[in-house]
């Protein structure tokens, strides 16, 4: 019975704890990281449909956070202003919802720059 515990003196149940624990994290890191790209196709779709935004249009960073997955989008036409929109899971289906925007420079040069050039962000809807 101690042929099996020990390998040449050495523990071989630490092996294999040790071995598990590392699949589980990778497991985790790619179901969450497979998760995040999804999300962010239906986003992007979304927004084609709704305003017509093609890809080349704006650049988006997304994140997991402990609230779920949030996307930062930077239009071209406005780069000092990111959207922050979040993709949420109901029911085995995506929606997704506006959180509200960003200035990312509000320095005194642009001091007359309170209002975010897109507006119609306030507007999106998508069906839960």
């Amino acid at each position: 019975m101690t042929h099996f515990w020990k390998v040449n003196g050495k523990w071989r149940i630490g092996r294999l704890i040790l071995i598990s624990m590392v699949l589980m994290l990778v497991s985790c890191f790619l179901y969450t990281f497979h998760q995040k790209i999804l999300r962010q196709l239906y986003l992007e779709d979304r927004l084609e449909q709704q305003y017509g935004l093609e890809k080349d249009e704006y650049q988006m960073f997304g994140q997991f956070t402990k609230f779920g997955y949030g996307y930062s989008i930077f239009l071209k036409d406005e780069p000092r202003t990111s959207y922050l929109f979040s993709v949420r899971d109901k029911d085995g289906n995506y929606f997704a919802v506006y959180l509200g925007h960003n200035f990312l420079d509000p320095s005194e040069e642009f001091i007359d720059f309170r209002e975010p050039k897109h507006p119609e962000f306030e507007q999106f809807t998508d069906d839960p």
